[in-house]
């Protein structure tokens, strides 16, 4: 008797000993996790030890309960940068989109004349902008990783390289991962780690969104939403290991005996290994010791995670400034404001960019006393174009109120022109002017 009561006195100790360790490195924990989980962590601990300690004296048969999968409560959002961000399918769409909006766009060098025309110019740097920027690039290409720099970076760089006479032979994209900007004597310089050399501002496009602090360098949207982006990650993440244990949560294994720390590992890997990915969806589970399994239910909408797939596409939308119908929610349009949304897209999502970039070659590609006169376009009238009956009441209206004559309206429509009868305007013979009206009457 007095052997067993000290065997069970060692136990206790013993026990308590590595109750006490495994405190220890919780303890530790507290200084790489947040304070408030650290908290939970150790009070459940301490919570455990005397649990035990009463078990021990009092002979009191516990029932334990033992979740099959389970995480520490600490942790936050996944780290998410621009390579990664493109593995969604709402970001990649989002980039896509703008991207192939802005660089399929027509464009176009123009002067504007005194008597107020614009007149389109041909010559050899409407001919890099329209057609072939660079050697090894045509014009959509080119202004599609200027576009994806934009949106992933929030820079871009294009160097400016010059002939002799100072004029423009070729615009040649940059990694924006080797361009530094510093500042010397209130003058703008970049440096690429590539070619070694300082570039001056006159001889570097540089694109960006919204500026930072310095008001030089673009912040990147990846970066800024890094928390909403990792949400989506962890959402994607989740749903892909949901489905892979079977679309099933995490079961309970009860038992009224107490297990060792052994044995709860080694019926937890057999049982996740059996019957936890897909293959073992649908097998019978063989339980032993005592065991029984309670299931936790999920519901089908659960399971689906649409409202949360539709949220993380929302989100998406906000951050690239697009309507949610342009990457396929259809939740919130109709017959009705689908082409006000449409125009919307143009006004609100394109013409940000288009101004962006117009004005940066605007000032750059052009001698000084011409900036102002001449001018690089975007041709945006296509995507504003309504329906067919909406073009034909405004080109109606047009041509009878004489300020287009049929020709300027066929080659709206892409049509040939009619020759020099289509030149001529046209205007209603029953209009006059209101100060007519009363001498007309007296004649």
């Amino acid at each position: 008797k007095n052997i067993l009561l000290y065997l069970v006195k060692e136990n206790t100790r013993t026990i308590i000993l590595l109750e006490f360790v495994e405190i220890e490195k919780q303890r530790q924990q507290c200084y790489t996790t947040k304070e408030r989980d650290s908290c939970i962590i150790a009070k459940n601990y301490i919570v455990g030890i005397l649990q035990t300690i009463q078990n021990l004296f009092t002979g009191t048969q516990r029932t334990e309960q033992r979740s099959i999968n389970y995480t520490l409560p600490f942790g936050s959002a996944t780290q998410v940068d621009s390579k990664k961000a493109l593995t969604f399918t709402a970001v990649w769409a989002a980039i896509r989109l703008l991207s192939e909006s802005v660089s399929t766009l027509p464009v176009g060098v123009f002067r504007k004349e005194n008597n107020g025309d614009n007149i389109e110019l041909n010559n050899d740097l409407s001919y890099l902008i329209k057609y072939e920027p660079n050697t090894y690039q045509n014009k959509i290409v080119f202004f599609e990783k200027v576009m994806m720099d934009m949106l992933t970076n929030g820079n871009s760089y294009v160097q400016i390289i010059r002939n002799g006479n100072g004029r423009v032979v070729q615009l040649l994209p940059l990694n924006y991962d080797d361009v530094d900007i510093y500042v010397l004597e209130n003058k703008l310089y970049y440096s690429d780690k590539n070619i070694k050399e300082n570039i001056e501002s006159e001889n570097m496009l540089h694109f960006k969104l919204i500026t930072g602090s310095d008001g030089i360098t673009g912040l990147s949207p990846i970066e800024q939403n890094m928390n909403s982006l990792g949400w989506y990650a962890d959402l994607e993440e989740y749903g892909r290991t949901f489905f892979k244990n079977g679309a099933k949560l995490s079961g309970v294994l009860q038992t009224d005996r107490a297990l060792s720390e052994q044995a709860i590992d080694r019926l937890r890997n057999s049982f996740n290994k059996n019957y936890s990915n897909l293959s073992g969806s649908n097998q019978t589970a063989v339980l032993e010791e005592g065991l029984s399994f309670k299931p936790i239910s999920i519901s089908a909408d659960q399971a689906q995670f649409l409202a949360s797939r539709t949220f993380s596409l929302q989100d998406v939308c906000r951050i690239f400034g697009l309507p949610p119908h342009m990457l396929s929610d259809l939740s919130k349009s109709s017959f009705n404001n689908i082409e006000m949304q449409s125009q919307e897209f143009v006004s609100y999502s394109l013409l940000p960019f288009l101004s962006k970039i117009e004005l940066e070659m605007g000032l750059k590609l052009f001698r000084k006393s011409s900036v102002g006169r001449e001018y690089i376009k975007f041709n945006v009238n296509g995507l504003l174009r309504g329906n067919v009956k909406d073009r034909a009441d405004y080109y109606k209206t047009a041509i009878t109120n004489g300020w287009m004559n049929i020709n300027e309206v066929r080659r709206l429509e892409e049509m040939n022109s009619l020759g020099a009868d289509g030149d001529k305007n046209y205007l209603q013979m029953n209009m006059t002017t209101i100060n007519k009206i009363g001498q007309e009457d007296a004649s």
